[in-house]
């Protein structure tokens, strides 16, 4: 989803009315820009641009009072319908609109083609009449570069050298050239409360065989596609950024996202001036999302051990409380409760052996990303801490992906030991149901909310430099000021 703005903040001006003021064609103006300005900015506040109804695109016929030469497959019908801009204008359509695709491809290149709507402000048209009543209006444009964030997209369509005929596509999620394309139009919406913007480290192609810049964004990329029904609160903006494993990057280049997500091979590669780079962007509140595979090693070999002896010791406890006759425990309870006691002693003894293992793992990062603070494992977080309870509730991880998992975090650097991201976009190697791989995503959303939430709560304790010179010193000394001073001489 595109980063949509807010409007610019800033008071409204309206007109002051009193008796025997002389209403003339500017205060006239004023007035009703004032309305029209607060309308604008209510709706770019609260909504999202895109399409409200209709606006659909149709192959048709060239209409027959045009010349031959303009009696093609280019024609196409725009149906009638609404849409909102970015600014919060609303576009209409009242009636059906023919329109010719006049773009051309050549040398066997393809060419796409968009067909966007913008809306028109007709007072800043030039009037041929004394017409009281402006309609306001809107332009239909073809364009071969991206639409601007003003525009609406209402189709696109792929062209290649040679005749065009406009068709409709036989397969509408996967039109080919010269079909019509409706994958890509947005549809108006409440305004998310939360948007989450991301990077993720890019490795030299020649060092990544898989490709690094293209399989991670994917799996955060299919993670945002639940978020409008699992999470509607919070939205991904795309694309997903890369940023240079290489580069010596400063806070200037990380500061923009909320969350920064790297491997563990990636972690304890990462120069010197990245390592500073991570430490001040935490310093303001960003996250780092770290994941390491953990498959066939000791720690996954524990931690599966351990999952185990959990369902044990929780189906044995289950037995043992259905084995009360007439109030009094049962005979056999004796050789269960010594049975417990031994469940409880190996657990004991694999929970300081999954300790070891996994503080061997974390003192490999110590050295490169900003954990001093004591990491702390998911189990250890309060039931009430984001992670564990917001938007989802969690009260453990143990075989959420029927496989080991672990999550560790001391606020600013959260660890995933275990294989999480593939699983959101499908592309694990694992034979997971549709319920571990509904449960990974909403542990994903977990971690997409907190980061949001820990950003916003930092930023929001922040004096904007955006303010500090705006102000000219007279316009600073009207700006009246509430302090908790008291005045004792009264």
């Amino acid at each position: 989803m595109n980063d949509f703005p807010y409007p610019e903040i800033k008071s409204f001006e309206r007109l002051q009315v009193s008796d025997g003021l002389m209403i003339n064609s500017e205060r006239w103006r004023l007035a009703h820009e004032y309305h029209q300005h607060r309308q604008n900015v209510q709706y770019q506040s609260l909504f999202l641009p895109g399409i409200i109804c209709g606006l659909g695109v149709a192959p048709i016929a060239a209409p027959e009072d045009l010349p031959a030469k303009f009696r093609d497959g280019r024609w196409v019908q725009i149906q009638p319908g609404m849409a909102i801009d970015l600014q919060g204008n609303f576009i209409v359509v009242p009636t059906p609109l023919d329109f010719r695709i006049s773009t051309i491809a050549y040398d066997n290149e393809i060419e796409t083609v968009y067909l966007v709507l913008s809306y028109v402000d007709p007072a800043k048209l030039k009037r041929t009449s004394a017409n009281e009543i402006l309609v306001e209006t809107f332009r239909v444009n073809e364009k071969t570069d991206l639409p601007l964030d003003t525009d609406i997209e209402i189709c696109r369509i792929t062209i290649v050298e040679g005749q065009l005929t406009v068709q409709k596509p036989a397969d509408v999620f996967s039109p080919s050239p010269s079909q019509l394309d409706m994958r890509y139009r947005l549809q108006a919406k409440i305004r998310p409360q939360n948007s989450i913007r991301i990077a993720c480290f890019q490795n030299p192609k020649n060092q990544n065989p898989k490709n690094q810049q293209i399989v991670i964004p994917e799996h955060f990329h299919s993670l945002g596609q639940s978020l409008p029904s699992l999470a509607p609160s919070l939205r991904l903006i795309e694309p997903i950024s890369s940023l240079d494993i290489n580069a010596e990057l400063t806070l200037n280049h990380l500061s923009a996202y909320h969350l920064v997500y790297l491997t563990h091979a990636q972690a304890i590669s990462i120069n010197e001036s990245t390592q500073l780079a991570l430490r001040e962007y935490t310093a303001i509140g960003g996250v780092i999302l770290i994941e390491a595979a953990i498959r066939n090693s000791q720690l996954a070999n524990l931690l599966e051990i351990q999952n185990e002896l959990e369902a044990a010791k929780n189906k044995l406890r289950k037995t043992m409380q259905t084995q009360f006759v007439n109030g009094q425990p049962n005979v056999n309870m004796v050789d269960q409760s010594s049975l417990q006691a031994e469940l409880q002693s190996e657990l004991d003894a694999i929970a300081i052996e999954v300790s070891s293992s996994t503080e061997s793992l974390l003192s490999s990062l110590r050295g490169s990303l900003p954990m001093e603070t004591p990491m702390r494992s998911f189990a250890d977080l309060e039931r009430t801490h984001p992670l564990r309870s917001q938007p989802f509730l969690f009260p453990s991880l143990a075989a959420i992906a029927e496989q080991p998992i672990q999550i560790l975090t001391n606020g600013n650097v959260i660890v995933i030991l275990g294989e999480l991201s593939s699983i959101w976009s499908g592309q694990s190697e694992l034979t997971l149901t549709r319920e571990s791989i509904r449960n990974c995503q909403e542990l994903g959303i977990n971690i997409l909310n907190y980061a949001t939430q820990q950003y916003g709560m930092h930023n929001a304790m922040l004096v904007n430099p955006q303010y500090q010179n705006q102000l000219a010193p007279q316009a600073a000394t009207d700006q009246r000021r509430i302090t908790n001073m008291v005045d004792k001489t009264s």
